[in-house]
């Protein structure tokens, strides 16, 4: 019936008044059933399987639970597929071509995400990702549904999760783009968008600016609802739950005004929905706890910490800032650009685009530059003007920080490789091949040792003039997340001091490579420092404490620990030692600073909300370091 056989009908039943009273009740009736109708034409219903924490390995029995599960879904009336992250174990190739594999079998369209699992400890920096799947973020529409999703690192080493600059500003432009008419936001992450996420308030703010009725996450391997700032969160279970009940994933239903979320177990019938919400209404969630936004007030209680300098970035920060002659402060962005700014006037001096993401710290010596690239080189820039002079290929990203001796560079290739490089002509004038796994953290120069660990495992050390081997030294598990894998090992007293994942802290005998003690009386993940005269080795335990440890003894020696207040912690950053001061870097911003004489806490100054990549010190005493959320800042201690 159109609108004209409407109007027809009105006209009839006007000229009589019983019949009228009767016809418009069924009109309403009709066009109740009309609009309802043309509802469920547009919004809903709409359905699609949510698979999340697959960590799978070739071969694997979660391997042949997804093959089977994509069968299952190739049966079902589902729309399409959504992966929310950490396809894999380790980020390895070749377990993203296993996922890549049974994905592929989909017959209706499948987006995938990345997790921490694919971009924490990727051999390819994330690049094999991007080649397999096209993306680490999507934006599509169907029926009248906007469906985005975007990449929540942390990237490159252990961290929070992190939405890149550059991802943030692409979603709100977006979304300013196209006009969000009837279309119900929903939103993809592996993250949930709470603390966890070191800048989840930017983005639940873009979100909720745009409508966003739900956020669908991963991660937390569990079936369970959130309250995302006022947005219904939805975190999916994992495909394995590590017990006996069956694998599993999840299907969403879609309705004009409500989502339903079954827990599909393998061959197991739907049932009811397991998660069942009105995402019109704000009581929905509002039982529900919401994380607590930042607090800079710390830094009120010392106001003796001026900032000298303070950048803000388009693209976020990986890697750590370099020192040339204090004058010139270098830094690579997560876009590829590399930046040389003045440390006085804060002014670009040059800036030069490389292929990818900067996650190798620049280093410098003799006014040259080095550092790593994504496309798998190593190149030596004039610190000056930015030209570049030199480069090695290593075929494999390079992701690590180099350390410099005697007009030499010695640097982790990549996969598999270590070189040392004449500074000032790129000559190759060693390399030692014979390792198994990624190369990510800065190696120590130890008298004629060179150390460095990699993800195989293992803790090597070469002869820093042949490269030859004199020793490697595993904690005897083959558990490769394990590994000392990015670490800075830091010598004294003819020993080397490694903390690693795996909780522990040993001391090992640099001549022979063997063990003089190891100890997990305290909780120590990846951060370390010394003592400038070498007698006292600092440790950043992963819960509010820094310890000193006796570098000289023969067994572990715990000198004193002061409690900093920093909370649960897991930054990689190594702690910088001055004679007056240990300042340590945490996951969420906060510098540290401690006497280590009195063991007294100096002074605090949160300067974001995201990890700290690296700390540096001038000969003014004035502090430089690197934000991922894309901060350059500088700060000295005014003296009372």
């Amino acid at each position: 019936m159109n609108k004209w056989q409407i109007k027809e009908l009105i006209m009839y039943v006007n000229s009589n008044h019983i019949i009228r009273i009767l016809a418009k009740y069924a009109l309403f009736v009709f066009l109740s059933l009309v609009t309802e109708i043309d509802l469920l034409r547009g919004q809903g219903p709409v359905s699609f399987a949510l698979l999340t924490d697959l960590h799978v390995n070739p071969g694997s029995f979660n391997d042949s639970s997804l093959n089977r599960i994509v069968a299952e879904i190739n049966n079902s009336n589902t729309d399409f597929t959504v992966v929310t992250g950490d396809l894999t174990n380790s980020g390895s190739d070749i377990e993203l071509l296993a996922v890549k594999s049974a994905l592929n079998k989909l017959i209706k369209p499948c987006y995938v995400l990345p997790g921490n699992h694919e971009t924490n400890w990727s051999e390819s920096a994330g690049l094999t990702f991007n080649r397999l799947w096209g993306s680490d973020r999507f934006l599509f529409k169907y029926r009248d549904y906007l469906f985005a999703g975007f990449n929540t690192g942390p990237f490159m080493k252990m961290g929070d999760g992190h939405m890149k600059q550059e991802d943030l500003l692409w979603l709100k432009q977006q979304l300013q783009q196209i006009k969000l008419n009837k279309e119900v936001l929903i939103s993809f992450s592996h993250y949930p968008l709470n603390e966890g996420l070191d800048d989840w308030p930017q983005v639940t703010d873009v979100l909720k600016s745009f409508g966003c009725r739900i956020g669908f996450c991963g991660h937390g391997h569990r079936l369970a609802l959130y309250n995302f700032d006022g947005i219904p969160g939805i975190m999916g279970r994992a495909l394995s739950s590590g017990n006996s009940s069956p694998p599993g994933y999840n299907i969403v239903l879609l309705r004009n005004d409500s989502v339903l979320v079954y827990n599909k177990e393998l061959s197991v019938s739907m049932g009811k929905p397991a998660i069942v919400i009105n995402y019109l209404k704000p009581d929905t969630i509002k039982y529900l706890p919401v994380s607590s936004v930042p607090d800079f007030s710390v830094n009120k209680a010392y106001p003796n910490i001026k900032v000298v300098v303070e950048l803000s970035d388009s693209a976020s920060i990986f890697s750590g800032p370099c020192l040339v002659n204090d004058t010139i402060l270098v830094y690579g962005n997560s876009l590829g650009w590399l930046k040389a700014i003045s440390t006085k006037s804060c002014r670009i001096i040059w800036q030069k685009q490389l292929n990818g993401p900067v996650y190798s710290t620049p280093v410098t010596t003799d006014a040259i530059i080095v550092l790593g690239t994504v496309d798998g080189r190593v190149i030596g820039l004039d610190a000056l003007k930015g030209m570049q002079l030199w480069e090695v290929k290593t075929g494999k990203p390079v992701l690590c920080e180099g350390i410099t001796g005697n007009g030499f560079v010695y640097i982790g290739g990549g996969d598999r490789v270590f070189y040392c490089i004449e500074a000032k002509t790129g000559k190759i004038i060693w390399q030692f091949s014979d390792v198994q796994g990624l190369i990510q953290g800065k190696p120590a120069l130890c008298g004629s040792h060179i150390l460095f660990g990699a993800w195989d495992t293992y803790l090597y050390c070469l002869d820093i003039n042949t490269g030859t081997l004199k020793w490697k030294w595993n904690n005897g598990k083959s558990q490769k997340l394990f590994s000392p894998g990015n670490i800075t090992p830091v010598c004294s007293g003819g020993k080397v001091f490694i903390v690693a994942p795996d909780r522990y802290m040993t001391a090992i005998d640099i001549t022979t490579g063997k063990e003089v003690w190891r100890t997990n009386k305290h909780q120590v993940r990846e951060s370390t420092g010394i003592s400038p005269d070498g007698s006292m080795v600092y440790v950043k335990l992963m819960n509010d404490s820094v310890i000193a440890v006796s570098a000289s003894s023969d067994s572990p020696r715990t000198l004193w620990a002061v409690n900093a207040g920093f909370g649960y912690e897991h930054n990689p950053c190594p702690l910088l030692a001055t004679k007056e001061l240990v300042i340590a870097a945490t996951r969420n911003g906060l510098l540290v600073a401690i006497d280590p004489k009195t063991r007294n806490i100096l002074w605090k100054y949160k300067a974001g909300n995201s990890s700290i990549n690296k700390v540096l010190v001038d000969k003014n005493q004035s502090y430089w370091f690197s934000l991922m959320e894309g901060k350059i800042i500088g700060i000295t201690s005014i003296r009372e």
